[in-house]
């Protein structure tokens, strides 16, 4: 239209829409989840491994026994083990207590 010797054209907005900024903020946050899973803190850490070997009772007092595992001591309360028999132990990697311990011959 003309308007006095000016045209008034339908203005366009050229900017990005609430919905493409919130998909933009979105795809960022879940890249940074997603770099932050896979090399700052690896997965595989929320689900540790369970590691099944075989120790040797090295103490035993007041109930609570200790055996040296490969990563360190470890102990198994109410124990009614007796110092120098061997187990067969399971525990979850990078823990301390033991899931599950049975006597072997």
């Amino acid at each position: 239209m003309d308007y006095g010797g000016y045209e008034i054209a339908n203005e366009e907005h050229h900017g990005l829409s609430n919905r493409q900024l919130g998909l933009i903020f979105g795809t960022a946050i879940l890249g940074i989840f997603v770099v932050f899973a896979l090399f700052i803190f690896p997965i595989k850490n929320l689900f540790p491994e369970l590691i099944t070997e075989q120790v040797t009772i090295v103490s035993k007092s007041d109930g609570q026994c200790v055996v040296n595992s490969q990563d360190h001591p470890r102990g198994i309360s109410n124990c009614n083990y007796n110092v120098g028999d061997k187990l067969e132990i399971t525990y979850k990697y990078g823990t301390s207590q033991i899931e599950t311990h049975k006597k072997i011959n």
